[in-house]
């Protein structure tokens, strides 16, 4: 990974870590698909979804990824919540994506082509 690429990864690193910020209208959208999935429990509000992130986001043993999708460079945190492994997807600029339980997250990681980058804590030196 070049000087570059690494400054990119700490930016929506240390952007994610400051704020969850969401596409326009997805933030619910995605709370009530993760609630109908069993993910997070139904009481669960907005509020407490974005802390879950954010807890997961500031471990710094939790692992950073990054990956392409239609020529757009993502990231991506490996972290447990709840006794579950989730994972937290965001763009460059810091913006979530997603951030959900996959069943098999070593064979999801690997389908998709996620580059293991290191620890948040080794990132961020």
């Amino acid at each position: 990974m070049t000087g570059d690429e690494l400054a990119a990864v700490r930016h929506a690193l240390l952007a994610i870590q400051a704020q969850v910020r969401w596409k326009p209208g997805k933030d619910i959208q995605h709370l009530e698909k993760r609630q109908r999935m069993g993910h997070l429990p139904s009481h669960y509000s907005l509020d407490d979804y974005n802390n879950l992130i954010r807890v997961i986001v500031r471990n710094g043993q939790n692992l950073v990824y990054w990956y392409e999708f239609a020529g757009e460079r993502y990231y991506a945190v490996r972290g447990t919540s709840g006794g579950k492994e989730w994972l937290v997807i965001f763009s460059r600029k810091g913006i979530m994506e997603t951030a959900f339980v996959p069943e098999e997250m070593d064979q999801y990681l690997a389908r998709r082509g996620f580059v293991l980058v290191g620890r948040i804590e080794e990132v961020l030196r």
